[in-house]
């Protein structure tokens, strides 16, 4: 009996122990053979991990090898989910470390729920080397934190090129889920978002590296295993100087406004200007909530790139093109002569001269050299505002300069087409009488009017305004020139440019003329000023003030646009800062006596 009862025992456990061991096999063989592959990728991220290499971005230069944006090395903080142990710990710990916003830690996790467990998270960029060492003594009581070592971007002479180089970014929540656009960028990645940054994100972002390394339960390196090495973007060699920049830049000082300059001779831009300007460098370190409310919430709109994007009246520059289409068809020429007593009845209403007394019986060369409004009334009206328009649009000055950098606005020169079009009514002759003089419906950025200085400079010649002149490689290869593109190329009446530019030159070196007092030494810089009203609900801020030039007047080899908002007149805003860049560019030094002299008026 008692071998019966041993014998069925036996049986039992023998099934047991089958089943047990058949169980096992089974699910041996499911993870050896079915998800075997699996099963080691999962093993090696628990002891191997692969770290991106953050490439450099391309270095920019201007145009005789001046670094104007490079990189630098920087400390930055990651936290990778895989190692957190207590997520409340690791959250809190890390915030109270670095004195951040436990909210701020917890979206950056959340912004890249979509990547593996063991990708690093970027917590906080560019931190001192007094936190640095604050976290290395934490590392072992807030586990999954680690830092490295990455390029950061560095604007040297920060406000001053921030309108034309930008800057660089963490890319967004709504820019990642663009997966066709940006499928090679994962959260915490820097992007371009302004400026040539942005422009040129492709050539300047190069390709990321990638490390193997081993690391321990802690998720801390033990030794690196294998290394593939970043490669560098390309390098930007502008046609701007750096020289030239900073004296325009020095010269808008705290003034708002814009100043730009080309070759006329290529469209190279020389100077881009635009104030008051902001420091890149905060974007670059991962700007704080606190100082990007600060910049955009700014009513004096630092971000705003004025020399492309601000629009304004032209005032008394844009009888430059008046003159230009009226000597074209003949409708004056150089004997012609108005009389101005200070001002002009048209219909029921007197349009003044800014000239209380008045000119006189004025020519086109007097009228261009002290402005004269009564001449330009009457030009206006006999040419008709679409043949101005005709004009305006032909040197780009009503459209797109096509100008590589990005977010360009139009300008407008109005017509009669435009008027039915946009209010449905007719247009009437008092509203060209305004046009005349650069008021009404005319609005130009200043690099609209860089254009038209350009193309008088030219002999009629003008050509697409060009920032970049050449990509580089990282080995000094020359991936790309960009070769002058021709924008607006007229065949005018014998002798129609010679007389503007004569009339220029007057403005800047003849008695009476409106900027003689911008004459600068031994070069002949021929200009036009002119003064626009701001607007009514900016009157009491007075009105803008400009000037158009080119210098050498025989032989231009620059030619520019100033603006200063509500700078009140062009001759003693505007005109000076364009002295000044003449002079930096041909190294003339300002009469000793004549600068003292100024200095005590």
């Amino acid at each position: 009996m008692k071998e019966e009862k041993f014998t069925a025992k036996y049986k039992w456990c023998t099934l047991v122990l089958v089943l047990t061991m058949t169980v096992l096999l089974i699910r041996l063989w499911d993870l050896q053979i079915m998800r075997g592959a699996e099963m080691r990728k999962l093993s090696e991220q628990n002891r191997i991990r692969v770290k991106k290499v953050v490439a450099a971005r391309g270095i920019i230069y201007d145009r005789t090898g001046k670094v104007l944006a490079d990189t630098r090395p920087s400390f930055n903080i990651y936290l990778t989910p895989e190692d957190i142990k207590d997520f409340s710990q690791t959250v809190d710990g890390l915030a109270e470390l670095l004195k951040c916003d436990r909210e701020e830690i917890i979206e950056k996790m959340k912004a890249a729920s979509g990547m593996p467990p063991s990708f690093p998270i970027k917590i906080k960029p560019d931190i001192p080397m007094d936190e640095v060492a604050k976290v290395e003594a934490h590392r072992v009581y807030i586990p999954g934190i680690s830092i490295q070592i990455e390029p950061k971007r560095n604007y040297p002479y920060a406000a001053s090129f921030a309108h034309v180089i930008g800057y660089v970014s963490e890319i967004s929540d709504e820019e990642l889920k663009d997966k066709k656009k940006y499928k090679d960028y994962s959260p915490g990645d820097y992007i371009g978002k302004y400026g040539l940054e942005r422009a040129y994100e492709k050539e300047l972002r190069g390709t990321d590296g990638e490390k193997r390394v081993e690391v321990d339960a802690m998720g801390r390196e033990i030794r690196t295993l294998d290394v593939i090495e970043p490669i560098p973007g390309h390098s930007l060699y502008l046609n701007m100087d750096l020289d030239l920049q900073l004296t325009a830049d020095k010269a808008l000082e705290t003034r708002k406004g814009a100043a730009i300059a080309l070759n006329p001779k290529t469209g190279g831009v020389l100077v881009l200007a635009s104030r008051p300007g902001f420091d890149p460098n905060l974007f670059a370190s991962g700007i704080s909530k606190k100082d990007w409310q600060k910049i955009a919430l700014d009513k004096a709109h630092p971000l705003q790139n004025r020399a492309i994007q601000g629009g304004y009246p032209p005032g008394s520059t844009f009888k430059i093109l008046l003159a230009l289409k009226a000597l074209d068809l003949g409708i004056i020429n150089e004997r012609t002569t108005f009389h101005c007593g200070g001002g002009f009845a048209y219909g029921n209403r007197v349009f003044k001269c800014w000239k209380k007394g008045g000119h006189g019986s004025v020519s086109v060369h007097r009228a261009i050299v002290e402005s004269c409004d009564v001449f330009f009334y009457n030009v206006g009206l006999k040419l008709g505002v679409d043949r101005i328009h005709e004009l305006g649009d032909i040197l780009g000055m009503g459209r797109l300069t096509g100008i590589d950098l990005p977010a360009e606005q139009r300008g407008l020169i109005p017509s009669t087409q435009w008027k039915r079009r946009r209010y449905n009514q007719p247009w009437y002759e008092g509203e060209t009488v305004s046009v005349a003089i650069g008021q009404g419906a005319v609005w130009l950025t200043p690099i609209h009017l860089a254009m038209l200085s350009s193309f008088v400079a030219n002999d009629g010649k003008n050509f697409k305004p060009q920032v970049v002149n050449r990509i580089v490689s990282n080995q000094g290869k020359v991936i790309k020139t960009f070769e002058p593109v021709v924008n607006a190329e007229l065949k005018l009446k014998p002798g129609v440019v010679k007389i503007v530019k004569d009339g220029m030159r007057g403005v800047v070196n003849e008695p009476g003329g409106t900027a003689g007092a911008s004459k600068v030494q031994n070069v002949l810089m021929s200009g036009k000023t002119g003064t626009a009203q701001a607007g009514s609900q900016n009157v009491k801020l007075g009105d803008h003030a400009w000037f158009i030039a080119y210098a050498p007047s025989e032989d231009a080899s620059i030619a520019m646009s100033i603006l200063v908002e509500h700078g009140l007149h062009g001759s003693s805003a505007a005109a000076p800062i364009a002295k000044s860049i003449t002079e930096t560019l041909f190294k003339v030094k300002p009469d000793i006596k004549e600068a003292k002299a100024h200095e005590n008026r």
